[in-house]
Formats: C-alpha cells, structure tokens, sequence
C-alpha cells in the first residue's frame, strides 16, 4: 500500500527554501497572531466599554470615588450672622475740592462831597478807564483772574438770524423753507410739449417725474428726470424745461434755490 504525505500550502511553497526564519516563519505563525491580536482588540475594547458600569456598579475604588465626588453643601442658615454695623461711625469725609480761583476785584467808591479841608488825602478814587479794565466791583481791591464783565448789551438786533443756503442744495438734501417754488406757466410747457406722435403712434403712456432746481429769482437752474417712462417723452419734456418760471422758495424771508419735482402725464385716449 502507497504512503500518502500530506503537506501544507507553506511547506509546499517553502519545499526548496529557507524554513528556519524570515517569510517561512511569519506565513507559518500567521493564524496565531492573528487570534492573540484579535483577542486584545476585544478585551480592550469591552474593558473601556463596560469597565466605568463595572465599577460603578460593584462599588470598586469606593474610598476613592467618594473622596473626589465628595461636595459640601451649604445651608444658608447655619451661616454666621453678619458683624453688626456700627451707626456712631461717621461716614467719611468727602474728597478736597480745589478752591475757586480769586477773582480780581475793584473797590467802587463814591465820592461824598466834602469840604476841601475835611477832604481825606489818602482817598483814592478809581479813574474809569481802570475801573472798565477790572470791572468786578468789590469792597476792596483784591489781584487775581479777570473773569470779565457782561455790559448788558448785545451785538445786533437781538434777534437770532435764520439759517440761510448760500450754496446749490443737493438734488436729495432736506432743506425747511416757508415756501416752496410754485410753477406758473406750467400749462404753457405742458402744451409746448404736447403728445409726440411717435410715442402716440408707439402706444407709449406713462407719467414722467423732473426734479427741477429753482434759483432765487424763480427761474429754471437744471433739471434731472426721477422717474422715466420712454426716451422719447423724456427728451420731449427736457426740450421744454427751460422755459418754466417759479414763484421762488422762502427761507427766513428771503429766496433760496430749491429742488421741486414736476410731474407730467401721458395717458392714450381709447
């Protein structure tokens, strides 16, 4: 009877190799590490899975546990009563102010007529022009800062003057006036421009809006459209623009120049 040999995939790779170590070795042994690492793998994994339950549940490291855990509670009324407040203590003093500057004063006499033989030599009386220069009157002459003198007198009328605009006001600045610019001749422009007849012819409507800067004699300065409908009845209105008179914006009685916007409609008749 023939004699089977059985022989594993590595030796029958390795038959005329090296088997003592190196690649033989690592192919031989492969399924046994494999296991070992796979056995590590789990047990670390479950050890940091269920090791903090374990311990919490068994109560191990307790003393240590509890030691770290440890809070202490506070209770409001076993707390000491606060030091009593002492009312004969004096609050303290408020700080050093600085104290005001001297003011430079003026001793005001009035002469008393006398006779000349009863006259005191040693009265001085104040010239004016001394007295306008330090016209802090006091009871006696005293250096220090001169603060100056209210005459009682203001320059002017007394009346506090209007804000006036001198220049050309923005097309969008807000400006107050009493009285805004109002066209008179408006109908003249409106027929001058007319209803082209190519918009006409076009089917074009639509209301045009021109912001129209008046000057201060009432007359037209320049013009900007706001609101377009078509070039045509744009250019219609621009051409006419000229022509428009104001009466002219009041500010503080007087004429300023002032943005106003004219409308001007095109509507089709059916």
């Amino acid at each position: 009877m023939a004699q089977v040999v059985r022989a594993s995939m590595d030796e029958m790779v390795f038959e005329d190799r090296e088997r003592r170590y190196g690649a033989f070795f690592l192919r031989k042994n492969y399924p046994l590490h494999l296991g070992i690492g796979v056995l590590v793998i789990s047990l670390l994994t479950l050890g940091f899975s269920y090791g903090p339950l374990l311990i919490d549940r068994y109560g191990l490291f307790e003393g240590e546990v509890k030691k770290v855990r440890e809070v202490k509670k506070l209770v409001l009324e076993e707390l000491p009563p606060p030091p009593p407040l002492n009312e004969d203590t004096p609050p303290p003093p408020p700080p050093p102010q600085a104290p005001p500057p001297e003011v430079r004063t003026v001793e005001f006499r009035v002469p008393e007529p006398v006779p000349e033989e009863e006259a005191d030599e040693d009265q001085e009386v104040k010239e004016v022009k001394e007295l306008e220069k330090a016209p802090n009157f006091g009871a006696e002459d005293k250096d220090g800062e001169d603060v100056g003198i209210f005459s009682g007198e203001l320059g002017g009328d007394g009346k506090v003057p209007d804000v006036i605009v001198d220049n050309d006001p923005g097309i969008n600045d807000f400006v107050s006036v009493e009285q805004e610019p109002v066209p008179v001749n408006i109908d003249d422009i409106k027929s001058l421009i007319g209803y082209p007849q190519i918009a006409r012819d076009a089917g074009i409507q639509g209301q045009v809006v021109v912001r129209v800067l008046v000057d201060k004699t009432g007359n037209y300065d320049r013009h900007r459209i706001v609101k377009s409908v078509h070039p045509i009845l744009d250019e219609a209105v621009s051409q006419q623009l000229s022509k428009l008179k104001f009466t002219p914006a009041i500010q503080g009685g007087r004429p300023i120049k002032f943005w106003v916007n004219i409308p001007f409609n095109f509507k089709l008749l059916n």
